[in-house]
């Protein structure tokens, strides 16, 4: 009896699952290890002999030996290399690397989780919706519901990439829903406690604006809080890449407003969502937090070459990027003397998108400018008791003026 051997790997890799050097064609289907020999009119499954068979019937963090493109197509048909090469183009950009790396433990943590209950090999990929429940299962009463979604997210989208047929139905999504009934209080997170203006006022007013560093991170916190931007969009996460703006604006990325003098234009080269980026809309305020002003105040300070990152400042050694570590423990140093609790980068974005809420800004508006999709807008509000009143506590005298209207 012949069966298919199998290759190992050790990260989820749309574009590479195979071993290079154990894979003998990128155009092989998976089929069912019990499976005799079987063809197709362009393809033959590759199988080896019990002589030749590896020993290890399934390595640890190993999975069948698929392509990651063209998996159904070439079962029928053999495309160029052309083609091929452009679909692997295109599957490479299908997520962000924190996605791909995020996937790649959870795949390794489902085959480990295969391994220990010693899942026939046929059943794990595809796999079997039996399976997928009892992978989602075994998170009960220690991971959170989206930990354990997140997961079965990934093991969905290896499916999704190579072609597969996926298996997972109402009985995994009644699992999932028991899952999250079952969801231990030690494991939910509270929610990031926003910025406020008052918070971000103390911060400016704690900075020394006539330093250099002081100077860009009060520009850059203005910019994050009012702009709802995310730290990772507007700071590198290296000081080593001063010289790189490939993912981080620079000097170059801002410009005024041909509509409105009062208001600038930011152009991110990319974001987490947008990987051609977006524009933020910067807009003049009347407090100490103006990002406007600040960010004049920024530019004449470090006067630096347009093509370096825009947040860059200068040092006796040289011009340096600030960086998000660099940042926060900067900002968490003075509001720790103003008795605040730790906060994280992404709080700007939040405490500025519940400040327009509570300042009377159209939902919509708040939304469009932050950039928001509607599941994580909605998400993400804070200070609902504040803000509820502003738009129901008038919805009685509302509905007594339209039937007046309409007598």
């Amino acid at each position: 009896m012949r069966s298919l051997s199998f290759t190992s790997i050790d990260s989820f890799n749309p574009l590479n699952p195979l071993s290079p050097r154990k894979a003998k064609s990128l155009h092989t289907p998976y089929t069912n290890p019990q499976q005799q020999k079987t063809q197709t009119k362009s393809v033959t499954l590759s199988t080896t002999s019990k002589q030749n068979q590896p020993k290890c019937k399934w390595p640890r963090r190993s999975h069948p030996p698929f392509a990651p493109h063209l998996t159904r197509a070439t079962t029928t048909h053999h495309f160029s290399k052309k083609a091929r090469d452009s679909l692997k183009r295109a599957l490479s950009n299908s997520w962000a690397p924190s996605t791909l790396s995020k996937y790649s433990n959870a795949i390794d943590h489902f085959i480990t989780f295969c391994d220990l209950e010693k899942v026939p090999e046929h059943l794990r990929f595809p796999t079997d919706e039996f399976v997928l429940c009892a992978f989602a299962a075994s998170g009960v009463g220690t991971s959170s519901h989206s930990t354990i979604c997140n997961k079965i997210s990934a093991v969905k989208a290896w499916h999704h990439t190579h072609g597969i047929k996926w298996n997972g139905g109402s009985r995994l999504r009644l699992v999932l829903n028991g899952v999250k009934n079952l969801t231990p209080l030690s494991s939910i997170r509270p929610p990031r406690p926003p910025i406020n203006a008052r918070m971000l006022a103390q911060l400016i007013k704690g900075l020394d604006l006539n330093n250099a560093l002081d100077s860009a991170i009060a520009a850059c916190a203005a910019i994050a809080f009012w702009g709802q931007c995310r730290l990772g969009e507007l700071l590198a996460s290296s000081s080593s890449s001063v010289l790189s703006t490939n993912s981080i604006p620079s000097r170059r990325s801002l410009r005024q407003s041909k509509r409105n003098t009062h208001s600038y234009i930011l152009a991110l080269p990319q974001t987490k969502t947008k990987k051609r980026g977006e524009d933020v809309i910067l807009t003049q305020q009347t407090n100490n937090s103006d990002p406007l002003q600040l960010l004049r105040n920024h530019m004449l300070i470090n006067k630096l070459p347009q093509r370096l990152p825009l947040f860059a400042y200068t040092t006796p050694s040289g011009p340096k990027t600030l960086t998000k570590r660099h940042f926060i423990t900067r900002c968490n140093a003075i509001w720790k003397t103003h008795g605040y609790p730790r906060t994280t980068g992404h709080s700007f974005r939040i405490g500025g998108t519940t400040e327009l809420l509570l300042a009377g800004v159209p939902p919509d508006v708040v939304k469009t400018l932050g950039r928001w999709s509607s599941d994580s807008f909605l998400r993400y509000w804070r200070s609902p008791e504040d803000i509820a009143p502003q738009y129901t506590q008038n919805v009685p005298n509302s509905r007594k003026r339209k039937r007046s209207l309409s007598m």
